[in-house]
């Protein structure tokens, strides 16, 4: 009885010495030639294969594996490329905007026509009768900053399905159709100037791990060019 019980454990640990061995002597095979011959390996199939063809077999599945790995890295660093392009000619662009309403239109323009946003949503915490019109000025009454406390407060633009009625305060009648999102701050915590928000058709678009140092960047960008605005129509 304790010789069937103890054969099992002797069986695990001879494999175990075997398998080690082999690790450790690579050489093995090519000093006992005629063993990749007589080897056989259980397929899928039911057909018995050689060592050799099971190396082979699994050399292709892991250079294909690598293949492809190299083709999403390519194409990514080719986006990626595409997207800095894109970013590099917006911020020159925005740095001629003549005023803040020019600015305000050139953005948009771009994040429409050169980046596929569906819908570009701009709120400034500035008082319509100082000069500015338009629903992008939202005043600077404390609702309105506090309503949008968490894009500040967020160490990323929040992206994703936003809640049914901060969807409808910002991209009104075109609310239905934006299945995801992204709320980029305008200015920090300690100076709130805005939200930037575009919204995509696209419920995969905006998802939580989508483009976070594109919407950084843009957000920087914009929230420099806008400050620049900002004190010359206070001066």
């Amino acid at each position: 009885m304790k010789g069937e019980l103890e054969k099992p454990l002797a069986d695990e640990v001879d494999e175990k010495m075997v398998a080690d061995y082999l690790r450790h002597h690579a050489d093995f095979f090519e000093r006992h030639e005629e063993l990749l011959v007589e080897l056989r390996l259980p397929h899928e199939a039911g057909v018995a294969v050689s060592l050799i063809e099971r190396q082979v077999k699994l050399l292709r599945e892991q250079r294909q594996q690598l293949k492809n790995k190299l083709g999403v890295l390519i194409r990514n660093a080719q986006y990626n490329e595409e997207l800095s392009r894109r970013l590099h000619t917006l911020t020159l662009v925005l740095l001629k905007a003549g005023d803040l309403k020019e600015l305000i239109e050139v953005l948009r323009a771009h994040l429409l026509e050169r980046f596929n946003a569906d819908a570009v949503v701009i709120r400034l915490f500035k008082d319509p009768q100082a000069g500015c019109t338009g629903a992008e000025f939202i005043g600077q009454d404390e609702l309105h900053i506090r309503r949008f406390e968490k894009v500040f407060t967020a160490e990323e633009p929040l992206r994703g399905r936003l809640p049914p009625e901060l969807l409808e305060e910002l991209f009104e009648s075109e609310a239905a159709d934006i299945a995801s999102a992204a709320l980029i701050p305008i200015g920090d915590r300690d100076r709130p100037l805005g939200v930037l928000a575009l919204g995509s058709h696209d419920p995969e678009r905006f998802h939580q791990q989508a483009g976070t140092i594109f919407l950084r960047s843009l957000g920087e960008i914009f929230t420099g060019v806008t400050g620049v605005h900002l004190s010359r129509e206070t001066d």
